[in-house]
């Protein structure tokens, strides 16, 4: 039994600044908005001690999304700005090449922004999965 339609991971608040992740967090919880959801934070680097709940969605933001993998397989998992794996639809902005390495400005500034196209095609894939 699901405790809410969306579980929502946050990314790791020591890298980039409380605006950016302000700016990702209201970007992801405007896709969600019109269901019911929870928010997890990431604060520390192994959430194993953590209850994460029952849900049909899961959304993970850059270190977030490193926990999609060990959730329930029939889920929709959504990693944004993060890792991929088996049955995870991984979205990362053109500019955020932060996995290969770069922490340039550019880089790390597009990795707290979700392009338009890719809203629309997150908001498609939940609204699909859950309708």
């Amino acid at each position: 039994m699901q405790n809410c339609d969306i579980v929502y991971i946050k990314g790791n608040p020591s890298s980039g600044t409380l605006l950016q992740h302000d700016q990702i967090n209201n970007s992801v919880i405007e896709l969600i908005k019109s269901y019911s959801y929870e928010i997890i934070d990431s604060q520390e680097k192994n959430l194993s001690g953590v209850k994460i709940p029952k849900a049909k969605v899961y959304i993970g933001f850059s270190r977030g999304s490193r926990y999609l993998n060990k959730l329930d397989k029939t889920s929709l998992k959504i990693s944004i700005g993060g890792i991929s794996g088996s049955n995870v639809h991984l979205f990362t902005n053109v500019e955020d090449k932060i996995l290969l390495g770069d922490i340039s400005d550019l880089s790390i500034q597009g990795h707290f922004i979700i392009c338009d196209r890719d809203k629309i095609k997150i908001k498609s894939l939940i609204d699909s999965f859950l309708l």
